[in-house]
């Protein structure tokens, strides 16, 4: 079919074997860093505030030292006109105490971290980037090889098409002449030879080292995030899944950074232990890429219980309003809404999506702060306690 006398390419280049590669850190192999490394980024970023809480109106403080930007943040006070709830909102709705929380976070993380260990792959193949390089490079040769054979074919039957509808053709065929114009580039590189050229090296250095793994975080986010929206409806709308094992992690209605990993072992093992890692080896992550996705994954998860609305929030590129999405959901009358944990999507096309900005979203926000300014009131005439400043905020006006 094709021009048998067309150039052909020169044999491909023999690429250096595979190997290992010495591990990133020194005292630890690369295949314990998918979930060694979200686990300490989650105390990094994670907090334990000043503990008021109140139980039969009585009310007590005491300080942690787990965390370190958050609990700095709640201990100063700092920035409270980001904060999404009030302290009495914080003293009357959370039902787990923080010790609690502490827990079986804990819990979980050794749970995870076991799990892990026992099915960490000590055999990953390694490709050194020269390697990689090379096979995209060959790909894109070869591409572009069969590119322009078909593109020599179309000039040639075009031009024979010509001359049996034209007896005498035309001194410059524009259509004929951009074909073989084209071909002959293809074909002919300028230095004669179809090695590869600085064009393939570019480019198949840009696909391994930037396209490919954009490629593969946005596939594993898509893919992670369908998982979870799924399961975690499913925990809401099975009534026994939800009392039984999910309603653990909704004992916390005002939500913070280390409250994010509260959850039943019977969640957290098929869910965050088995069918996230299994996500992120379907599109084909290495040690390290795992690592860095779920350091990546745990922020997003911690921020968005965090409490607070800050500017700027790069969360936000993901699920606009991010850490208010997920609040809303963590309310008694918003639970039915809002189940996507990182992305928006999947919200918006089952019809679960409600955004914190609609005007009776805000209208329960402000009557659920109200109450519970009621309630503390009481519970300190009753008490005589002082009224706490530490970490005070006023409510925030979406």
């Amino acid at each position: 079919m094709f021009n048998e006398t067309a150039p052909q390419v020169f044999p491909p280049y023999v690429p250096p074997e595979s190997g290992s590669r010495a591990s990133l850190l020194p005292f630890l192999a690369d295949q314990h860093l998918p979930y060694l490394v979200p686990a300490v980024f989650f105390w990094v970023i994670g907090k334990f505030t000043p503990q008021r809480k109140c139980t039969l109106y009585v009310m007590s403080t005491e300080i942690g030292r787990i965390g370190l930007v958050f609990h700095y943040i709640d201990n100063r006070g700092l920035l409270s006109q980001y904060k999404l709830h009030t302290s009495a909102e914080d003293l009357t709705k959370n039902r787990a105490s923080r010790k609690d929380v502490i827990k079986f976070a804990l819990i979980q993380q050794a749970a995870q971290c076991l799990l892990g260990y026992l099915m960490a792959d000590s055999t990953e193949q390694y490709l050194s980037p020269q390697y990689a390089i090379t096979t995209w490079a060959q790909r894109l040769q070869s591409v572009e090889l069969r590119s322009s054979q078909w593109i020599h074919f179309l000039a040639s039957y075009e031009s024979k098409m010509s001359e049996a509808v034209f007896p005498v053709a035309l001194p410059q065929d524009p259509l004929s002449a951009l074909f073989k114009d084209t071909a002959h580039t293809l074909l002919w590189p300028d230095d004669g030879t179809m090695a590869f050229t600085s064009r393939h090296l570019i480019l198949a250095k840009a696909i391994y080292w930037v396209l490919y793994p954009f490629f593969q975080y946005i596939s594993a986010m898509v893919l992670a995030d369908t998982m979870q929206y799924f399961a975690h409806r499913a925990f809401h709308a099975n009534r026994w899944l939800y009392k039984h094992i999910h309603s653990m992690h909704h004992d916390i209605y005002v939500p913070f950074a280390y409250g994010a990993f509260y959850n039943h072992p019977l969640e957290t093992i098929p869910i965050d232990a088995i069918g996230f890692p299994a996500c992120l080896a379907i599109v084909g992550l290495d040690n390290r890429q795992a690592a860095f996705f779920g350091a990546i994954w745990t922020f997003k998860t911690v921020v968005d219980h965090c409490g607070y609305d800050f500017p700027y929030n790069p969360c936000n590129i993901v699920c606009p309003n991010s850490v208010l999405y997920h609040d809303l959901h963590h309310q008694t009358w918003g639970m039915k809404h809002n189940f996507s944990v990182y992305g928006a999507f999947w919200d918006w096309f089952m019809g679960t999506r409600w955004s914190p900005h609609d005007s009776k979203a805000q209208a329960k926000y402000r009557k659920g702060k109200a109450v519970a300014e009621a309630v503390t009131a009481k519970a300190r005439w009753q008490t005589q306690i002082p009224e706490p400043v530490i970490g005070e905020s006023t409510a925030v006006s979406f």
